[in-house]
């Protein structure tokens, strides 16, 4: 299949979507079935004092997929254009299917999707639970090789839309090797000490698939990277929080702490971005949250 292709649908390379013919009574279904299931605190929204609908209203999902009511209407009605990949992921997302469930869907669609434990921007429901109630915290939904799956926008303010990327350079320990540019986030003091991180990180995930597959790639490809593997292992054996002093162009050093919460299998994780209170980067990140990242690049 095309990369390009791969890349607009959200997939990776070793994710493959034929399409066959859709379901339309099945997806309708399935989407109501869920929409109604669902409370507004469940999606991190706020309950009126007159609602009437079970569940979630259509408008509601409409933004929380970023797309029109009208549009989204239409599949729960079953009528309407076959609903791209990248869309239906986006409506699992925002509807926090479950694995399964999405799958379901996506079959319902008219979609055969043989997976593997990468190239998914599928996030688990627990999670995305979390992070619906994180909203106004710089937090992220990542896989074992930091790619980034989902962002509060918070997160996006600070840091710039991260999942835009396709192929290896959706992980963020890729471009740290690869890609200059990548390092310009974070104070120059700190580089080693991310450097011996990330590789302490893929040292644990060695047995995930991906996993396996970047720390060929970045052997291959990074002197960098191949003198810290060579290095003995320093024995940590939890990522758990660090400090991380972000070098933002026009607010100067933030420093934050990072922390991390896992899911059941370790298969993904939220990077939560926190300050001190009181301090002068609490102050810097929250005006980053009101102004805005296209105001205040990094």
């Amino acid at each position: 299949m095309p990369r390009p292709f791969l890349a607009a649908a959200g997939l990776g390379e070793a994710e493959v979507v034929m399409a066959v013919g859709i379901d339309r009574a099945r997806v309708g279904d399935l989407l109501r079935t869920r929409r109604r299931a669902l409370q507004p605190e469940d999606v991190g929204l706020t309950r009126g004092r007159r609602r009437r609908t079970p569940g979630l209203r259509r408008e509601e999902v409409a933004a929380l997929c970023s797309m029109s009511t009208a549009y989204y209407g239409r599949l729960e009605r079953d009528c309407g254009l076959r609903p791209s990949p990248a869309m239906l992921a986006t409506i699992a997302r925002a509807l926090r299917f479950s694995r399964p469930d999405r799958d379901l869907l996506f079959s319902a669609a008219g979609y055969d999707v043989t997976e593997h434990r990468w190239g998914t921007t599928h996030v688990d429901p627990g999670l995305m639970h979390i992070l619906g109630r994180l909203e106004d915290t710089a937090a992220m939904a990542v896989n074992p090789i930091d790619e980034v799956l989902h962002q509060t926008r918070s997160a996006r303010a600070l840091f710039g839309d991260l999942t835009g990327y396709a192929g290896w350079n959706r992980s963020s320990y890729y471009r740290w090797f690869i890609d200059p540019a990548e390092r310009q986030r974070h104070v120059s003091a700190d580089h080693h000490a991310i450097a011996a991180d990330i590789v302490a990180d893929l040292r644990r995930s060695s047995g995930d698939v991906a996993a396996a597959h970047l720390i060929g790639l970045l052997l291959d490809r990074s002197e960098e990277f191949r003198w810290h593997w060579q290095r003995p292992a320093t024995g940590v054996t939890d990522p758990g929080s660090r400090r991380c002093r972000i070098a933002h162009r026009d607010l100067g050093t933030i420093d934050l702490h990072r922390e991390m919460l896992c899911n059941g299998d370790r298969s993904q994780r939220i990077v939560v971005y926190l300050a001190t209170p009181g301090t002068e980067s609490q102050s810097k990140l929250e005006l980053i949250s009101v102004i805005g990242h296209h105001r205040f690049p990094a």
